[in-house]
């Protein structure tokens, strides 16, 4: 299964929860949420996308290959 980390509340969701929080969030960009990806504190939509892609773009800086991404370090997830 596929995972993202959230260092913020340090949980580990699945690939499809964290992209249906994105649509959330993108669908109520004045929403107030009770965190971000990166944030512990409330977030609105907006700032919750804009943590989506920097996220986004780390991991594509990262280069890390395909077959590992979302595995946890070490081993499978």
């Amino acid at each position: 299964m596929r995972v993202i980390h959230l260092p913020a509340i340090d949980k580990v969701v699945p690939l499809g929860a964290y992209v249906q929080a994105v649509r959330i969030a993108r669908a109520n960009p004045q929403k107030m949420f009770s965190s971000g990806f990166t944030t512990w504190w409330p977030t609105t939509g907006a700032e919750i996308i804009e943590q989506f892609r920097q996220g986004m773009m780390q991991r594509i800086n990262e280069a890390v290959p395909y077959i590992q991404r979302g595995l946890k370090r070490g081993g499978a997830a």
